[in-house]
């Protein structure tokens, strides 16, 4: 075999080869992908086909409970900050949450919508002042079921305010409480219900029961607003310091850079374990959904069983020519080691984190494009049993954080670095970061942009380590806020 005049160091990455490349059969390697992409589509044909119906089975006591939660926060801003009122707003995305809660109930599927849904979709009406609606509303609501016509009777004197002189507003009262849990909607009606009676002394009695039952939300998200702030301050203080040396030309610690290092692997070497992973987790999760028990192992081990295969061959397969372990390759080995020269580019990671999402969510309110409730609500977190919490949150704050930085920055972003260089590959592993979450406009802008700055610590430290931690704290935020103001 003729060798290269030229040292191979000395060779753009694109045509870099790496001593000891393991081969791979394209034919197989194009095989496996059509496979994945195969899969992907089905996978989005079947949530899309089913969601109707998942949502008539769960989305009615979700969205009460997120709406319920929501609304009473709201109602006490007069007692936040300004700055906290600006924090709600922003997580409240365009500022009219009642405006953003009267769409989402209209979204739930009409012939199985609960007749509570239909209650509180035409209390935010009239909170609203939206008289023509409510009227639309109450006027396609059957005759058939028996809380309707209370229902009718309450709306119609609670919001058209209709003077009717021998309305029973005790006997209302006694309805309303019989039909309605102790919510933000039933305090609000009730207390409608009072001021008309002429009752102040029932209404000063609802409110301060009102206030009894929303102090812990309040508190709740007094302390999100606080552990937010401190971590992006502790990350405005890295981003500060690092500006600092770089403008005073001083060596950050490193551990190890991309740039100091050969390619790990060959970008075809990445890409068939991809491909084959892929290709084995759907084989694998095809396989439990028609056996016995298996769907019962999908919803307690699926995300695993998705991630697993492609670490696996990964292991197995890539990296060998370094004569090291795979994880010593993704800087994964010596912890302490690893994590403390990257203290200041983490902090740094964490507030631009911050920082994007904010500006990114502030962008959706200008071109009136909110985050959809069922992307960041997960309903184990709120209504599971402490085993089932357990489990989800250390799933979504650990499992995932560890396993998503190996396949997309470990994997997917040195494979393409191989290939295309830092630049198109930061743009590319973010891409197909994001869109493997399958979110709307805004939020999946915030999960490219997460995924950039990932990558971008992976390349600058030479260690997963980093991004791993700064995954790990953006996903337990979600996990805290959710936990902390829902459940």
């Amino acid at each position: 075999m003729i060798e290269p005049s030229q040292p191979s160091s000395l060779l753009p990455d694109s045509e870099e080869r790496v001593q000891g490349e393991r081969p791979f059969s394209s034919v197989l390697t194009a095989l496996c992908l059509l496979v994945c992409l195969g899969g992907f589509g089905l996978l989005l044909w079947t949530v899309s086909s089913s969601d109707g119906v998942r949502e008539s089975m769960t989305a009615s006591r979700d969205l009460e409970r997120l709406s319920s939660r929501l609304l009473s926060v709201e109602s006490r801003l007069a007692e936040l900050s300004a700055f906290e009122q600006a924090m709600f707003h922003l997580w409240g995305e365009d500022g009219d949450t009642q405006g953003q809660l009267r769409l989402w109930y209209a979204e739930l599927p009409e012939d199985r919508r609960h007749p509570l849904d239909e209650l509180y979709w035409g209390i935010l009406a009239g909170e609203a002042g939206l008289k023509a609606d409510l009227l639309a509303l109450m006027e396609k609501w059957p005759s058939t079921n028996s809380s309707f016509p209370t229902f009718r009777q309450l709306l119609d004197v609670g919001y058209l305010e209709n003077d009717q002189v021998d309305t029973d507003y005790d006997r209302l009262q006694a309805r309303l409480a019989e039909e309605v849990p102790a919510n933000w909607f039933y305090f609000q009606l009730a207390g409608r219900l009072a001021r008309q009676s002429g009752q102040e002394a029932l209404r000063d009695a609802l409110q301060q029961q009102f206030q009894q039952l929303t102090n812990p939300q309040l508190w709740a998200w007094r302390t999100l607003t606080i552990f937010e702030l401190s971590l992006g301050g502790l990350g405005l203080i890295g981003l500060v310091s690092v500006a600092g040396m770089r403008w005073n030309n001083k060596k950050l610690p490193r551990i190890e850079c991309f740039n100091q290092r050969p390619s790990l692997w060959a970008f075809n070497e990445g890409l068939a374990v991809l491909a084959r992973g892929g290709a084995c987790s759907i084989f694998l999760i095809a396989l439990l959904a028609v056996v016995p028990y298996g769907i019962t192992i999908l919803e307690d081990y699926g995300s695993l069983l998705l991630y697993l295969p492609t670490v696996v061959l990964a292991a197995m397969w890539l990296g060998r020519s370094t004569h090291r372990s795979f994880l010593e390759v993704l800087g994964c080995k010596n912890f302490l080691q690893r994590f403390k020269p990257s203290v200041l580019l983490l902090l740094s990671v964490i507030a631009l984190g911050l920082l994007g999402d904010w500006l990114i969510m502030l962008g959706g309110d200008v071109f009136q494009i909110s985050t959809h409730w069922t992307e960041w609500f997960i309903p184990q977190l709120v209504w599971g049993s402490q085993s089932e919490l357990w489990k989800t949150s250390i799933e979504v704050v650990v499992v995932a954080p560890i396993f998503e930085e190996l396949i997309f920055r470990g994997i997917l972003y040195s494979t393409l670095r191989a290939k295309f260089g830092v630049p198109a590959s930061l743009i590319g592993s973010a891409l197909i970061f994001a869109l493997a979450h399958g979110y709307g406009p805004t939020a999946f802008l915030t999960v490219f942009w997460s995924g950039m700055l990932w990558a971008w610590i992976y390349e600058r430290t030479g260690s997963l380590i980093p991004g791993m931690c700064a995954h790990a704290i953006n996903n337990g935020l979600v996990v805290f806020f959710l936990v902390a103001v829902f459940r």
